[in-house]
């Protein structure tokens, strides 16, 4: 018997009547294999969400009862509804405070940081790697072999040394100016793989540019940069995020304009004390814009770069 059928001149192949007989040739051993992993899945996910449902509940508890919780019972287990405070959350621009600086302050310092730190780290990682990817000239093996020995060796044990050259070049505490001049380099983590995306890119982009009587610059910003954009779009998100989160470079060399990372570290440490609660909200606070930042270019990171365009 034919497996197609003819529809409107159009032949399909005809579906399957019954679909039980697969599912009775399951063994007992994958039923078991496949439940066992919906379970380690289903478990691997609330892992995942307790701690941010935890982290909600607690930023909405009155501090008095937080803390009453704590020494009454040893433990705080979750207040009733009717004693949740949802303007907490409005009063913790005020609360959290470190140094005079409000925790609004303290977002303000963290988007100069973020922006400027993934901008500068982006685009010089990007440059380099495609001036080195492209370009034949002295030195330029010697570079590379440089970011490769550096990505080896071991980096905990430069902080001294690192931290003397910040000040002797004048850059301690310069706000700004400082993450401008410490990201201006082009050779970092990221290097290495933006080398290899310029190098699948094709050059006959840039013979046909040069042929129409465009320069250099139209080569590599009118042609390259938008093919690699899936790629660093991805790169964005995540050195944002880590610039986000990092509060050692800030609480190291800028200690007057601290972070909300650097400000929430120095609050939890004890350094200016607030309710829990209300540092609670702040945290609950700074996974706003990394939830917001992921969701405007999730589909940009998902995007497989595909290079096309080019006539046989």
């Amino acid at each position: 018997m034919s497996r197609f059928v003819t529809v409107n001149g159009i032949k399909i192949m005809k579906p399957k009547k019954d679909n039980s007989i697969l599912i009775q040739r399951t063994t007992v051993a994958e039923k078991f294999f496949f439940v066992a992993m919906a379970l380690f899945c289903a478990l691997y996910a609330f892992s995942l969400v307790f701690p941010v449902v935890w982290l909600l509940i607690k930023s909405l508890e009155d501090t008095f009862s937080y803390d009453l919780n704590l020494v009454m019972y040893g433990w705080d287990y979750v207040s009733p509804l009717k004693d949740w405070k949802p303007g907490q959350y409005i009063d913790a621009f005020n609360e959290l405070q470190l140094e005079g600086i409000t925790f609004a302050g303290m977002l303000v310092n963290s988007a100069w940081w973020v922006g400027i730190g993934t901008f500068q780290t982006i685009f010089w990682h990007a440059t380099t790697a495609y001036i080195i990817s492209k370009y034949r000239f002295v030195g330029r093996n010697f570079l590379y072999s440089y970011v490769i020995t550096m990505a080896i060796l071991p980096v905990y044990g430069s902080g001294g040394s690192a931290y003397k050259l910040i000040n002797d070049l004048g850059l301690y505490d310069q706000g700004p100016f400082y993450l401008i001049m410490t990201t201006f380099g082009g050779l970092g983590g990221s290097f290495l793989t933006m080398v290899g995306l310029f190098s699948s890119i094709s050059w006959e982009y840039a013979e046909a540019v040069y042929i129409d009587g465009g320069s250099d610059n139209t080569v590599y910003f009118n042609i390259m940069l938008p093919q690699a954009m899936p790629m660093l779009s991805a790169f964005s998100i995540t050195s944002a995020v880590g610039l986000w989160n990092n509060y050692g470079s800030p609480l190291m060399y800028l200690p007057s304009t601290p972070t909300v990372a650097t400000g929430l570290y120095k609050i939890k440490s004890g350094i200016s004390y607030v309710g829990m609660p209300y540092y609670f909200c702040g945290l609950v606070i700074t996974l706003i814009p990394v939830m917001v930042l992921y969701g405007f270019i999730a589909e940009k990171m998902m995007t497989n770069l595909s290079i096309g365009g080019l006539k046989g």
